[in-house]
């Protein structure tokens, strides 16, 4: 299993359940739907809703890589800090 695979696993099996990040996500869900409700009147169901998946696409995707890019730093810091 490469790091990336269980950075992905640790955050689709764990991490996403846990108390304060299920509150932070709906917390970005409220935010994104208030930002998507000006396009709901401009375009037609089928479009709103195809451009709304694609938006939540993408903000599951930049937390998602957060994370990753997160405890990547972590790791590295710690490396950095235990060989001085």
């Amino acid at each position: 299993m490469t790091m990336c695979e269980l950075l992905k696993k640790i955050y689709d099996e764990v991490l996403v359940y846990e108390k304060d990040i299920v509150n932070r996500n709906k917390n970005v869900d409220k935010t994104v739907k208030e930002w998507l409700k000006p396009y709901q009147k401009i375009l037609s169901d089928h479009d709103y809703n195809e451009f709304s998946e694609m938006i939540f696409s993408v903000v599951s995707m930049a937390e998602q890589t957060g994370f990753e890019n997160g405890v990547r730093f972590a790791v590295k810091m710690l490396y950095s800090l235990l060989n001085d």
